[in-house]
């Protein structure tokens, strides 16, 4: 991993650097073919397309702006190493028409041109890193993190969770894992009762107040006082009360240490 390595694309040769081998996580794309370990030469071409890389993407600003075309960044520029493919990457809220931009540049370096529009997702993505966890970014190594949708801070509070630092990506939004876990945790409320619903307990009654997803379970609150709450599995207070829909209904919880004292 992080060696150099000259590869074939569907549009040319690239200089790369090895980013994960399938003993340590499956690719989420097909791998490009490595046609040898980049050397000297390869490194100082590089160097070369990135200078020209600088300049097509300061040209299509000013190809941008010519047209008075606004709303655009350009943030980045690809170049093969033969000079044969361009590919430009662009910000935007909004759809815009490149087209004068495009064949502006097909002009003036006779090159294939291709402008891509890149999110927040793909960008954080493109770039690389690691997360608070530890590992790579989702959205780097895993395909299916750029397709789930929208993350918000609103999803982060159907969750239960109060937006702070800690929910937040590198990119500035609200972290993919939040919205990998939603269904998850809409299914369960599905199943659940409310917050503030009244439940029976044999002889008792309470109030629910805090989920528990992962246990599926519910806190109830049985009196005035805080230490009055316990954590209730769902398929416990089905038994008593309507509407509610453990995940498992054949699987009885096992007793804990404190019920058999």
């Amino acid at each position: 991993m992080g060696t150099k390595v000259v590869v074939e694309t569907e549009v040319g040769e690239f200089i790369g650097r090895v980013a994960l081998t399938p003993r340590r996580r499956e690719a989420y794309t097909q791998p490009y073919d490595i046609l040898r370990v980049a050397a000297e030469r390869d490194v100082a071409e590089e160097d070369e397309r990135r200078e020209l890389a600088r300049e097509v993407r300061i040209e299509a600003q000013k190809l941008a702006r010519d047209h008075r075309i606004q709303g655009v960044q350009f943030i980045g520029c690809d170049v093969s190493l033969d000079g044969s493919y361009i590919e430009v990457k662009y910000e935007s809220e909004k759809d815009v028409n490149l087209g004068a931009v495009t064949n502006g540049l097909r002009r003036e370096y006779d090159a294939g041109v291709r402008l891509t529009r890149f999110n927040f997702i793909e960008r954080a993505g493109d770039v690389g890193g690691c997360d608070t966890c530890g590992l790579p970014l989702c959205c780097a190594t895993w395909s299916g993190a750029r397709s789930m949708g929208p993350v918000n801070v609103r999803l982060a509070r159907q969750q239960g969770v109060t937006p702070n630092e800690k929910i937040m990506g590198c990119c500035g939004e609200v972290k993919c894992c939040m919205r990998y876990e939603h269904d998850t945790y809409k299914e369960f409320k599905e199943r659940a009762p409310y917050k503030n619903t009244d439940v029976k307990l044999g002889e008792r009654e309470g109030k629910v107040v805090d989920y528990s997803m992962v246990k599926d379970s519910v806190f109830v609150k049985f009196g005035p006082q805080r230490s009055d709450t316990e954590l209730v599995p769902l398929i416990t207070l089905a038994r008593e009360n309507e509407d509610i829909f453990p995940a498992d209904p054949e699987e009885e919880p096992e007793p804990s240490d404190e019920d058999d004292s």
